[in-house]
């Protein structure tokens, strides 16, 4: 089904649509047959047909959200964007692209599979000169941050309070807090401080790295960190990079943290491709039974 609400903020978030307009007029040339593999609405195909005089292939997976796309597309007399539903690795777009636009990017940056749909387009069409985006890097920053604070407040604070029923969870707040610190919000952090240097987690070339996978651990030591902000920068082109940093221009991507547990050290991270999650844990988790 078309998820209006979704695409709607999307189409709402000027800095994403800004940023790769702008990558795409610095990379596109033209004559340039250009593929944009996961469409959505088609806006980013749009853009892509005023900057080419070659065809504009716009491949979207989902049926309705390609049918929408292509009545827009119509509606607004671009013809020239030829909409194709299906899976981009898989479907017959003609003559190979000399460019692959894709804004498949997740919260974080890999979880909507953009590492391995780049990967098979590059291993299906070996003459692709460029990529927008043209890598992926995930990193996380130690802050500090009233939203985190008052987040864990909030939440052990239920479990502290008396319960009907004669009912405790006193001793299992330890799980409880663990468990919050396992778990990615999505918020605003723009009243955070950094309470160090950020660090690379994982960094993607994208049409060359074949997986997404991969597991860090980092260790903060006595750090007054009471949060690790994640975010991702993806370089759209040599002047371009798009960030879901704290002190980047806020996105739809919004802002990603997880709460530091008291006492703990050291977290680490990972990402599954299998199951499109990204996992938080931390050291002198208490076994749950």
């Amino acid at each position: 089904m078309f998820e209006a609400h979704h695409h709607a903020r999307m189409l709402a978030d000027a800095t994403r649509l800004t940023a790769f307009h702008d990558a795409m007029a610095e990379v596109i040339a033209d004559d340039d047959r250009v593929l944009d593999a996961g469409t959505g609405t088609g806006i980013l195909a749009a853009m892509a047909s005023q900057l080419t005089a070659g065809t504009v292939v716009a491949v979207e997976y989902l049926e309705d959200t390609a049918s929408f796309a292509k009545q827009a597309l119509r509606a607004s007399n671009l013809d020239r964007v030829e909409v194709v539903q299906g899976n981009a690795v898989q479907v017959d777009i003609g003559t190979p692209p000399d460019v692959v636009v894709s804004e498949t990017i997740g919260s974080l940056g890999p979880e909507e599979n953009i590492v391995g749909l780049t990967h098979a387009l590059r291993q299906r069409h070996p003459g692709i000169r460029a990529f927008i985006p043209s890598r992926l890097r995930v990193l996380a920053e130690p802050v500090v941050s009233p939203e985190a604070d008052a987040l864990r407040a909030s939440v052990i604070g239920a479990y502290t309070r008396e319960q009907p029923g004669g009912m405790s969870f006193a001793t299992v707040l330890p799980q409880a807090e663990h468990a919050l610190g396992s778990q990615i919000i999505t918020a605003r952090l723009t009243d955070a401080t950094s309470a160090g240097p950020a660090r690379p987690l994982v960094e993607y070339d994208l049409g060359t790295t074949p997986e997404a996978d991969f597991s860090r651990t980092l260790s903060f030591g006595d750090s007054p960190a009471n949060a690790v902000h994640l975010y991702f920068e993806a370089p759209l082109s040599p002047s371009v990079t798009l960030s879901s940093h704290r002190t980047a221009a806020f996105t739809h991507w919004g802002h990603s943290y997880v709460v530091r547990p008291p006492r703990a050290s050291a977290v680490t991270i990972g990402y599954r491709n299998a199951d499109r999650r990204f996992t938080c844990r931390w050291d002198g988790a208490p076994a749950s039974d």
